[in-house]
């Protein structure tokens, strides 16, 4: 595909990279796909125009930054879209230098900075009245058992980095039961030098958790739209395995208001779980790059990646629209296979496991046209 369109630089090719590459070269767009891990199973979509294997991108971030610059020799003014937590970081931090070369598709280092010291980002919703969850950052296992006591077992010990935590222990977060659990996980995260929260753990079903998501730049907003969890990935600490549009307007202000606080630009993914003790939403967290579930959002008509792209190249903005209720989002793989793993712990009748995939929905990777990721992803798992 050879065009006179800038091109589109995608950083990782897992679920999120996939969903972008896809939708980008299906308007015309190149697609170039950098990664280093050899799993990333995008690497296989037949929507690729090219792909380039670098160096870990936190791990050896100058090399990575020198062999990102050089690139701009062929693909110069393209968008750069970090996909992966590793990618993000170091993307931000080199922003000032990337921007000569490239338009950057992420906030500047000052926010990322925010947004992985997850206790900044409490605090900030504290600040402006925003629900959050009880929490504590802390390495001193005294002081993290008193304050599990006064908000009670059992509670979540949460990363701040979660990209670097699950490398090292394959989990997001750890819950906990007992104050033995606790101490074992907070020294297993010492020993890495990880900095982590103890945090309230809201009771409730997986679909007690919600997203939403939208673009802001200059203070506007654009294609907001809201999302409920169906099933997680594990159940009720993961990532989502099935996901369904519903509008949900509450959690519109409130997002709005912590993006504002940050003072954000571009597309934000923002985490809410329903405490049907207090009544309130309460906010999680924010992703500040795709996101998983992002193809439901493009077949409900909000092409995400694509808004991006508009907006940083051509400087234009979408039209006033109310994306579609009830387009469900399946990780068909991951769905099948915890399904059968936590069928007895889950205990979803066959009529509720079934639903998703009776109506419209968009499948995370599986793609008729494309299927080698599906079938690599398969492989791996």
């Amino acid at each position: 595909m050879n065009n006179n369109k800038p091109s589109a630089i995608i950083l990782g090719g897992r679920i999120m990279g996939l969903a972008a590459i896809r939708s980008l070269a299906k308007r015309g767009i190149n697609t170039i796909l950098i990664y280093h891990d050899t799993k990333d199973f995008a690497t296989h979509s037949k929507y690729l125009t090219k792909k380039i294997k670098l160096s870990h991108p936190e791990k050896q971030e100058a090399k990575f930054i020198e062999s990102l610059i050089k690139l701009s020799k062929d693909y110069s003014g393209a968008v750069i879209y970090p996909t992966e937590d590793e990618y993000l970081i170091t993307l931000s931090k080199n922003k000032p230098e990337l921007k000569n070369y490239f338009k950057v598709a992420c906030n500047d280092i000052e926010i990322i900075n925010k947004l992985i010291n997850k206790k900044l980002v409490y605090d900030l919703a504290d600040l402006h009245d925003i629900p959050c969850p009880k929490h504590i950052t802390t390495k001193d296992e005294k002081e993290a058992a008193e304050f599990a006591e006064r908000i009670g077992y059992p509670c979540l010990v949460k990363p701040s980095q979660s990209h670097t935590y699950f490398n090292y222990f394959r989990k997001k977060m750890a819950k906990v039961f007992t104050m033995e659990d606790l101490i074992s996980e907070l020294k297993k995260a010492n020993s890495q030098n990880l900095e982590v929260m103890i945090q309230e753990f809201i009771p409730g079903p997986d679909s007690a958790n919600y997203s939403y998501w939208g673009y802001r730049t200059d203070k506007k907003f654009y294609s907001e739209a809201t999302a409920r969890k169906v099933r997680n990935d594990p159940p009720e600490t993961g990532s989502p395995r099935v996901q369904v549009t519903k509008n949900i307007p509450e959690l519109i202000p409130a997002a709005r208001k912590i993006l504002d606080a940050l003072e954000y630009e571009g597309y934000g993914n923002v985490e809410f779980k329903f405490d049907s003790k207090s009544g309130e939403y309460k906010f999680m967290e924010i992703n500040p790059r795709i996101n998983r579930c992002i193809q439901q959002a493009i077949k409900g008509g909000f092409d995400y990646p694509f808004i991006i792209y508009d907006h940083l190249v051509n400087n234009s903005l979408p039209a006033e629209a109310k994306l579609e209720e009830n387009i469900y989002w399946i990780d068909w793989a991951k769905d099948f296979v915890r399904s059968i793993q936590f069928r007895k712990k889950e205990k979803y009748p066959l009529k509720q496991l079934i639903q998703p995939y009776l109506n419209k929905h968009a499948f995370g990777v599986f793609d008729i046209k494309d299927p080698m990721p599906f079938i690599i992803r398969i492989f791996h798992i």
